[in-house]
């Protein structure tokens, strides 16, 4: 695996190899980059210029046969540079590429043209994958992407008292932690017995602790920040229900690893997520960006508690069949004609 270098900390892998290049950047998600911004323009082309260097340098090393980009871009345009026309190469669209770059002047047709050359293309939501279709006029399946969440870590257990609701993702507008937030300080206003804990980092966490603090709420909910994914495992399994607030999504990865954990969830309509509440009979699927449906359908889960559990265990069998990692290996190799 080849990834550019970021700042921190890095989990080990035990199971394969990962080669992380130097770039200018990796101080912040590249999906925060902003094409006004004269260093961040910088770091882009760094990257580019790195990565393209590296995976040929990868490709010629390891004798690579087939290469698969997590990304139109950036991961994408490097395979686009790198592989052709000796390696194949496919891209899996993942919703940032797609639902912004996409859109984007001069960008959005270099991601097309990604696409368009690629040999295969798959996309990890059902809507995404039409998305892809309309935007190249080629074929795209859905791969809908999952990774294996890890053992729990020992933790301290959260306080006792009251239905635990949990977040997992960054504190960007787009996942929708401040509707969260805003819906909970709501629940909490009304007298239900609830806790909060938000598991993340991004630019709104200063403002979202200050809003909590304001509102009176630091003993009900906590902001954790940034966890390795055991502690975040732990916190699934401790909680009572996950809820994914997003403003704009297709299917997040913390949507199949709530799903490993067996834990209930509330999730918005957006995107594929409130097509497979309704499909397979999880909690209806709350109007993003209103505190106030949020803060309605949190009530309802705390109040049957028990009832959302026995449908929630119904609809998991199912959900557990469509993200199935081995499952989503097979169909990428038999598609790419490697299995």
């Amino acid at each position: 695996m080849l990834t550019p270098d970021k700042a921190g900390a890095k989990e080990p892998c035990a199971t394969h190899e990962v080669r992380w290049f130097k770039w200018s950047g990796g101080g912040k998600p590249l999906v925060d980059f902003s094409l006004r911004s004269p260093a961040d323009l910088a770091s882009i082309v760094s990257l580019l210029r790195a990565g393209t260097r590296a995976l040929s340098d990868l490709i010629s090393e390891k004798n690579i046969e087939q290469c698969l980009a997590f990304w139109a871009v950036p991961a994408g345009y490097l395979a686009w540079r790198a592989c052709r026309p000796s390696v194949p190469y496919s891209v899996w669209a993942l919703g940032s590429d797609v639902h912004t770059w996409a859109r984007r002047p001069l960008v959005g047709s270099l991601v097309r043209r990604v696409l368009r050359d690629a040999s295969r293309r798959f996309a990890d939501g059902i809507a995404l994958s039409g998305e892809v279709k309309r935007i190249t006029g080629r074929d795209c399946e859905f791969l809908p992407s999952t990774r294996k969440l890890p053992a729990p870590a020992t933790i301290n257990r959260p306080q006792p008292g009251g239905v635990t609701f949990l977040f997992v993702g960054r504190l960007e507008a787009v996942k929708g932690a401040d509707v969260l937030v805003d819906a909970m300080l709501r629940l909490l206003a009304k007298g239900v017995d609830a806790r909060l804990t938000l598991c993340g980092t991004g630019s709104m966490e200063e403002t979202l602790q200050k809003r909590v603090e304001a509102g009176g709420a630091s003993e009900r909910i906590e902001l954790l920040g940034g966890r390795p994914a055991d502690v975040i495992s732990a916190y699934m399994s401790a909680c009572d229900c996950l809820v994914i607030p997003s403003r704009m999504e297709s299917i997040p990865i913390v949507f199949s690893e709530a799903l490993q954990a067996g834990i209930p969830m509330l999730v918005t309509d957006v995107g594929d997520m409130g097509e497979l509440a309704r499909r397979h009979g999880l909690a209806h699927p709350v109007p993003p960006a209103d505190p106030d449906a949020l803060a309605t359908a949190m009530a309802g889960f705390a109040g049957h508690l028990d009832d959302q559990r026995r449908l929630y265990a119904a609809a998991r069998e199912q959900l557990l069949a469509i993200f199935d990692l081995q499952a989503t290996a097979d169909r990428y190799l038999a598609a790419t004609g490697t299995a």
